[in-house]
């Protein structure tokens, strides 16, 4: 980043990024120019550096973050220092640490994707992004155990742009709510689920121009 002025994607996945610590001078360095930032399954990873990154690249369009174990606030500080953020990938997020934290009580107009599958997240953090992540358009919960048709209902409230949403194995997200969001939110028009309870709710889906893909035992039907 300090000597490439002109660099704009960075792809580092799995290569133990983090491992060594980040000084504080490196905070110093800024580059406009890095748009994309791809750093899955670095296991070193925390909180700090990320934090330090999100500092380094203010104009980041997208970031990989995935299966980053040692990672949950610092997600925050990238939706809050970079004002450009659209897309941004948190599957697996913290699954190494004891606390999760990732509350996100400011706007972040501009994000339109967000992966949060396997990330632990609940219905009180589902409830912070629906509020301040509004113009979100893809929304993946996939293995998320602990939301609920409560916090699903408010994402597709306040996201008035969600045309994607996958609840794939959200084992306490009953399928009796994918009427009352396709129903709900005209924009919508993926919704992955994994039950065929959905077979029965073809129809009404299709009528409104909403696919609905559910997975069982492997075999999908759209």
């Amino acid at each position: 980043m300090r000597n490439c002025p002109r660099i704009t994607d960075i792809r580092m996945e799995t290569t133990g990024v983090g491992k060594q610590k980040l000084e504080e001078e490196d905070c110093l360095i800024v580059n406009s120019q890095v748009k994309f930032l791809y750093l899955a399954q670095n296991s070193w990873l925390d909180d700090k550096s990320v934090t330090m990154l999100a500092s380094v690249c203010p104009n980041l369009e997208k970031m990989d973050l995935s299966y980053c174990g040692m990672v949950s606030k610092g997600a925050m500080e990238v939706l809050w220092r970079c004002c450009k953020i659209q897309h941004l990938d948190l599957a697996y997020l913290g699954y190494r640490l004891c606390q999760f934290q990732f509350k996100v009580n400011f706007e972040v107009p501009t994000l339109f994707v967000l992966n949060l599958s396997s990330s632990r997240i609940s219905n009180e953090e589902l409830s912070l992004i629906s509020k301040s992540c509004y113009n979100l358009k893809e929304l993946k919960l996939e293995y998320c155990d602990k939301i609920t048709v409560s916090g699903v209902k408010l994402v597709v409230k306040y996201c008035k742009q969600l045309r994607m949403i996958s609840l794939y194995s959200c084992e306490n997200v009953s399928s009796d709510v994918i009427a009352w969001m396709v129903l709900t939110r005209p924009s919508l028009k993926k919704i992955t689920y994994a039950s065929g309870a959905v077979v029965g709710k073809r129809d009404l889906l299709l009528s409104h121009g909403c696919f609905a893909h559910w997975d069982w035992l492997g075999s999908k039907l759209i």
